[in-house]
């Protein structure tokens, strides 16, 4: 295993992917020598400063870098015959996302998105809970964090709740209405969406990375009555209404190593033939509807 990128999530990585059993941590690349020699030591890996440098060295890689390199680094990665797990997003474009996928299949390899999310007790709980989905509201708030803006926070943080909400529905967006603004980088820093599907639910999602407060939550009106998730609190709250009486239960869970279990999904795909947990087609599709929302934004922008 190789690990490109060493900065905030790919030294995390370094660390999860040194402790799995049937890993051996080779190599781990970043464009900073001295921090790419630091985090080998630390590890017992060798440094590189190319991703290029990996080929016929490693069976498989993490994709840790930059999001707008996701693309070119995890493709010649691809052609070099070697697995990748990609951090979300899997690209900034959905043409790029797809063209990913398309090289992984030529190449019989396999590709894993990073959505962490997945790896959430509470949202597995939550949704085994739901029936039949009619409204959703999420907010995925934090303080300005210094890094991942090379992209826009639609890209960058409100990529994670539209992963869960195509979880919730298999039907196609008839409506996608937008806004967003730049606060602090020249990207957008704060978005919010409203996005209806053909099947009937609409969803509101809300982003921010200006806020003074972190929140990762959700909430679901479904046939059954509202389901309230705290994503990082690993809360939910259940509010039914059966014969015109309310009726709550509330659930917690232990938080568990989310990015411990990601990438162990990984590795368990690569070593037992299985289907990743989050594919590479999954990763695009939350690239498309991003993409969606941002043309709504730029359209809104420019006043049409």
């Amino acid at each position: 295993m190789a690990v490109v990128g060493t900065g905030y999530f790919g030294s995390y990585h370094c660390e999860k992917m040194s402790v799995l059993p049937d890993v051996r941590l080779v190599a781990v690349v970043d464009l900073d020598a001295q921090r790419a020699r630091e985090a080998a030591a630390r590890y017992g890996a060798e440094a590189y400063s190319s991703h290029r440098d990996l080929a016929g060295r490693v069976d498989a890689a993490v994709v840790a870098v930059p999001s707008q390199a996701h693309h070119l680094v995890a493709a010649e990665l691809l052609e070099a015959g070697i697995d990748v797990l990609v951090e979300k997003p899997l690209a900034t474009t959905l043409p790029a996302a797809e063209a990913l996928c398309q090289l992984a299949k030529r190449h019989a390899a396999c590709i894993q998105v990073g959505h962490l999310e997945r790896f959430n007790p509470i949202l597995q709980e939550a949704l085994d809970r739901l029936r039949s989905p009619r409204f959703v509201r999420m907010e995925r708030l934090g303080p300005f964090p210094g890094r991942g803006l090379d992209v826009d926070v639609v890209l960058e943080l409100m990529t994670h709740d539209l992963d869960i909400l195509l979880q919730l529905t298999q039907a196609q967006p008839t409506c996608v209405r937008a806004f967003g603004w730049n606060v602090v980088t020249s990207h957008l820093d704060l978005a919010s969406a409203r996005i209806e599907f053909a099947d009937g639910l609409i969803a509101e999602i809300h982003a921010s990375r200006t806020s003074s407060r972190r929140v990762r939550a959700f909430s679901v009106l479904d046939e059954d009555g509202l389901l309230e998730v705290d994503l990082a609190g690993r809360r939910l709250r259940r509010n039914s209404f059966a014969s015109g009486r309310q009726q709550t239960e509330e659930v917690a869970l232990d938080a568990g190593d989310p990015l411990l279990d990601q990438d162990r999904s990984f590795v368990d795909a690569l070593t037992n033939g299985r289907k990743p947990k989050v594919s590479g087609q999954a990763g695009s599709a939350a690239v498309g509807l991003a993409e969606q929302i941002l043309a709504s934004i730029s359209a809104s922008q420019n006043g049409s």
